[in-house]
């Protein structure tokens, strides 16, 4: 009995999967996809529709989904599909973009979805409107690309094993294994030590220190008992770690300058190390309820528009989202943005900002899994445009097509 049971429930996850790959991939437009041969050649400004306002949006290749090509829909402003351009790369999947004030119309890439180890990663020229591939050829082993969430004047990724090994050295007694640090910038790496391993969250430099945030080990109820941060010598390899006096549970880095680095807990204080290594504490959201997150563990709640100027979220059960500006010159301060486009019961992804086109997008998720793009304006972020969306769990990227 217990064998049929399982028989018919595989059976109707795979007609799932079947049905939701069919209706994804078979797009209702007047017509056919336009099929490009690898992303670095995806050049939309080249082939508008029309002169109607559009919308690019990116739904990465999947083959967790059965969707092995990488999906983009030209879209108006009201969601309606004018066009559909299917991009074969086998090297380009569903990725997680990052933007830092210093280089604010590039935008780094950092690839998921597939246990892959690639020495490569990817950009986006936001005037361009073109992708490029990166490939890291100073090391001795393939060693993938965890992430490149990074702030500083350098180029900072995180890799999957150890630059020394080509390997996690993994030790079986202990569960413990090595990872690496890297600066594409100067071509420079540091093995994480055993026990230290980094979070999926941006790596910051600040004078000639390079800061990684960590969780260690975590208890039976996968609860962390020793974050910390790690402060790295970019000039001895040296490295020291720090959880804070434990005044927060988790750490999450947040921003960077030559003198100073910024550090949130989840209990919403903000650590602010100087080059010394001293570090002050401030509670810029005091005048608010108690949150249940203070950041996104993902980032994806977390947008510096400028130097020192962090749009940013968090999440209360009762009262829900608050959008508002972090300001991080001076004494750290939050600013709540009074904005009725924010609905308490939707989620949001952050992703980033187009200073050419003065707008800022994010990504609305309802609980049907379907949603909407939001256009806000840089400077007001007032609301620009509100526009529906299918599948936004899969939607990484958007551009604007003009």
């Amino acid at each position: 009995m217990k064998k049929k049971l399982l028989l018919v429930i595989t059976t109707i996850v795979v007609l799932v999967m079947i049905l939701f790959n069919y209706l994804f991939n078979n797009v209702d437009v007047n017509s056919e996809r336009i099929v490009v041969n690898g992303i670095e050649n995806f050049n939309p400004t080249a082939d508008r529709s029309g002169t109607k306002e559009s919308y690019l949006l990116f739904y990465p290749a999947d083959s967790r989904v059965s969707q092995g090509a990488t999906l983009v829909k030209e879209v108006t402003t009201d969601g309606e599909v004018m066009k559909v351009y299917e991009i074969k790369d086998d090297e380009f999947r569903r990725m997680e973009i990052h933007q830092k004030p210093n280089e604010i119309n590039k935008l780094y890439i950092s690839l998921f979805g597939e246990a892959v180890i690639n020495n490569w990663y990817y950009t986006f020229d936001i005037d361009q409107q073109r992708f490029n591939k990166v490939d890291i050829e100073y090391f001795n082993y393939d060693v993938g690309v965890d992430h490149i969430k990074h702030y500083g004047p350098d180029v900072l990724f995180q890799t999957i094993v150890s630059y020394k090994t080509g390997d996690q050295n993994y030790d079986p007694e202990t569960g413990l294994f090595n990872m690496s640090i890297s600066n594409y910038t100067t071509e420079k790496s540091y093995e994480t030590e055993y026990g230290y391993p980094p979070n999926w969250s941006p790596i910051l430099q600040s004078g000639d220190t390079v800061i990684y945030a960590g969780n260690g080990q975590v208890n039976d109820a996968g609860i962390a008992e020793n974050a910390f941060v790690a402060l790295i010598n970019s000039q001895t390899g040296l490295v020291e770690y720090t959880n804070f006096d434990r005044q927060s549970t988790e750490f999450f880095p947040l921003y960077a300058t030559d003198e100073y680095a910024y550090i949130i807990g989840n209990a919403g204080k903000i650590f602010v190390l100087d080059n010394e290594n001293n570090y002050s504490t401030y509670e810029p959201f005091n005048d608010l309820l108690p949150q249940d997150y203070y950041y996104n563990i993902d980032g994806f709640g977390t947008l510096l528009i400028s130097d020192g100027v962090v749009l940013h979220y968090l999440y209360s059960e009762t009262a829900g989202i608050t959008l508002g500006l972090l300001s991080l010159i001076g004494e750290p301060t939050f600013t709540p943005l009074d904005k009725s486009y924010i609905d308490k019961d939707n989620s949001y992804r952050i992703l980033y900002q187009d200073t050419i086109n003065e707008e800022i997008y994010l990504l609305e998720s309802t609980s049907n899994n379907d949603g909407n793009l939001l256009v806000i304006n840089n400077q007001s972020f007032d609301l620009i445009h509100k526009i529906p969306i299918e599948y936004e769990y899969l939607l990484d990227f958007v551009i604007k097509n003009e």
